[in-house]
């Protein structure tokens, strides 16, 4: 089935497949640059330790280093000694249990150079420090790191017994009650102990997920948005050219075969390369005529046009009310193909290969009648 419907949206997946992986590249990017994954580890591990439970809205003015000149407050910390003398010994009592877990070796040596910054979990950090956060902690690490806090035992011969002793004199009530609660269920069994704190662990780092992906997706409306206006990217233009210009739908198409084996479950793909490897097709189909970018719009090449017009923001035959509608259906343009770029690369990739598929079969022939 090779209709021109089924090419169109062939296109016009390609299109929001190459510009949602290079959302997804430079979210990835500035994620890394401010230490977004560490710093969601950081608060998860904070509100299921610490009584004093952390928000995960971290707004842009903090994550951001646009205030450096207000860091004149930084000399103030010599205001504060006490912190600065417990950061070499993190496992005493003064310190939020967090503080001390995330110190444990088992955790520490994931961390940047194998050193957690200091008083990590208890005081913002710069984008510096969340840097050297690690992004990811297993259920494992997490519950050998516990349990070492709770009864350090250099022999090995942590018990039950000893555990219960120190679980009954944490001063964290919901959390002495969770662990509590995980050894009635455990028994003598310390290793079921430890797979308990796993599963704990990892039920609310899922949690934790979801919070990051909800974040990081108001970071890729603002890139989708900002790409969209420096592209120009018009859903609604690239979509009728699609329709109505038999080659550059042919040469699209082409292209889009090319990019489908993205999707190839055989040999996955990262969008970071897919991206790569689309660089050069797009940029020759965008040569074939996509209308991707800023250039003056065929009807005022050969004459004066104002701005508006030249740049197919308004109507450059029309009137007052066609251009207005022109420039409505602009907006709509654009906000059809930021929306588009949310799902992310992969959900277009994977579409871009059914498309494929869809393309390639269609009715059986009849069959021969023998005489």
């Amino acid at each position: 089935m090779d209709s021109l419907v089924v090419q169109t949206a062939i296109g016009l997946v390609f299109v929001f497949a190459t510009f949602a992986a290079l959302v997804s590249v430079l979210t990835e990017a500035i994620a890394r640059y401010i230490g977004l994954r560490g710093e969601y580890l950081l608060r998860g591990i904070r509100s299921l330790l610490d009584e004093r439970r952390p928000t995960f809205e971290l707004p842009m003015k903090v994550l951001l280093p646009f205030k450096r000149p207000a860091q004149p407050k930084q000399p103030e910390q010599p205001e504060q000694p006490a912190p600065a003398a417990a950061v070499p010994a993190p496992t005493t009592d003064s310190s939020p249990i967090s503080v001390r877990l995330v110190n444990e070796s088992i955790i520490a040596h994931t961390a940047d150079k194998a050193q957690m910054p200091a008083n990590a979990g208890n005081t913002k950090l710069t984008n510096d420090q969340r840097r050297k956060l690690p992004s990811y902690i297993s259920g494992r690490s997490f519950a050998g790191a516990l349990i070492g806090l709770l009864v350090p035992d250099e022999t090995g011969t942590t018990n039950l017994v000893a555990l219960r002793t120190r679980v009954n004199d944490l001063p964290e009530p919901k959390l002495r009650a969770a662990l509590l609660s995980m050894l009635t269920a455990a028994g003598d069994d310390i290793e079921k102990f430890r797979h308990q704190i796993e599963q704990w662990y990892d039920d609310h780092m899922a949690r934790v997920s979801g919070w990051y992906k909800r974040h990081v997706r108001w970071v890729s409306l603002a890139i989708g948005l900002v790409l969209v206006l420096f592209f120009n990217l018009n859903a609604v233009d690239i979509a009728r050219s699609l329709y109505t210009d038999q080659a550059l739908r042919t040469s699209v198409v082409a292209e889009a075969a090319e990019a489908a084996k993205c999707t190839d479950n055989t040999a996955p793909k990262t969008p970071a390369e897919c991206l790569q490897e689309m660089r050069q097709q797009i940029q020759q189909v965008r040569g074939a005529g996509l209308p991707i970018g800023w250039g003056t719009v065929p009807e005022c090449a050969p004459s004066s046009c104002g701005f508006m017009a030249a740049h197919g923001l308004a109507d450059p035959t029309g009137g007052p009310r066609s251009d207005l509608a022109t420039f409505l259906l602009v907006l709509v343009g654009w906000a059809l193909m930021v929306i588009a770029l949310l799902p992310g690369a992969r959900f277009w990739f994977d579409a871009l290969g059914r498309l494929g598929s869809l393309r390639s079969t269609g009715p059986k022939p009849a069959p021969s009648v023998s005489k």
